[in-house]
């Protein structure tokens, strides 16, 4: 039986070769100084490839082939990661959104890559509705580390869990992400800009390769997260069972406690646990069943969902 482990890695990078701040190279080494085993370089509608010597090349993560594939003539921004793409994907120039969106979509994958709907609150550009009238996506941003992307909603707005709910609840079977969206690496890091470092995935996957890692993504086996560590996971439509690996502070010690709520259809809470191995069972009403764990340090963790068949 082959042994997996969890890789962890950002999805949603910039350098400049789009709008970041810092070259490609030394973007690949603060994610590798910070303990990343993989990184996806998307710049906006540049495809980013770094060549270098076997020494620089052990100073960065396994880098994922990836492009924002980016529309600026739509109604609002529509903005698609196509991960693992094996040539520059061009972008959409339709004026309406779900256009766009499909439209950036098919092309990915035509492209042999898996699409991500990014960011959807990032000026309120579109939701649920918009996203139900396309096909062939496999993810969608639930966490995003940009400050102007409303991942909580407000006003009336969705917020990106809900939208990912609301999908899942209409049969979409969509996986769900935390990423930086990260622009800015030099000098400064406050909340008012697009830092690194706030928000990842942990892949559990054999071995550390670009195939291995878009496999183990395609078929869910991950979890995403913005602090929260999960040393293992038991997640199938019989059992549901987390065992969180608890942060402690540096100044003293002092271990984080935990709350683990289950949702189910409609964004229906299940079950709550404060357990820092807390587990579900679910039940063939329960559509689907995923967890988010919040920390008292203000970090989230969440799984990916499990299906239930009803029939």
């Amino acid at each position: 039986m082959t042994t997996k482990t969890w890789l962890k890695g950002n999805l949603h990078t910039h350098t400049t070769n789009s709008d970041g701040d810092d070259s490609p190279e030394h973007v690949a080494e603060w994610y590798h100084e910070h303990g990343y085993d993989w990184l996806c370089l998307s710049d906006h509608n540049h495809l980013t490839i770094v060549e270098g010597t076997d020494a620089e090349k052990a100073k960065w993560p396994l880098l994922v082939r990836g492009e924002e594939v980016t529309s600026r003539n739509s109604e609002g921004p529509v903005h698609v990661n196509g991960y693992g793409v094996e040539e520059l994907v061009e972008a959409s120039d339709s004026t309406d959104i779900v256009t766009a969106m499909r439209e950036n979509v098919d092309a990915i994958i035509a492209a042999g890559g898996m699409a991500s709907i990014n960011h959807p609150n990032f000026r309120w550009a579109f939701d649920d509705g918009a996203m139900m009238q396309v096909e062939g996506y496999k993810f969608m941003e639930v966490f995003n580390g940009h400050p102007e992307t409303h991942n909580a909603g407000g006003g009336g707005k969705a917020s990106t869990e809900g939208i990912w709910d609301r999908l899942l609840s209409n049969g979409r079977r969509v996986w769900g992400l935390a990423v930086d969206d990260a622009h800015h690496y030099v000098d400064e890091f406050n909340p008012n800009l697009s830092n690194p470092g706030r928000g990842w995935i942990q892949v559990k996957a054999a071995k550390l390769a670009q195939q291995d890692i878009c496999e183990a993504m395609s078929d869910g086996e991950f979890y995403a997260s913005t602090g929260v560590a999960i040393g293992d996971m038991v997640s199938n439509a019989r059992e549901i069972k987390l065992d969180i690996d608890p942060e402690t502070t540096l100044s003293d010690g002092i271990q984080a406690k935990y709350t683990t709520l289950f949702t189910g259809l409609n964004g229906r809470l299940l079950y709550e646990s404060t357990s820092i191995s807390p587990s579900y069972t679910p039940n063939r009403l329960d559509g689907y069943v995923r967890a988010t764990v919040y920390s008292s340090r203000g970090t989230r963790g969440w799984t990916q969902p499990v299906f239930i068949d009803t029939e």
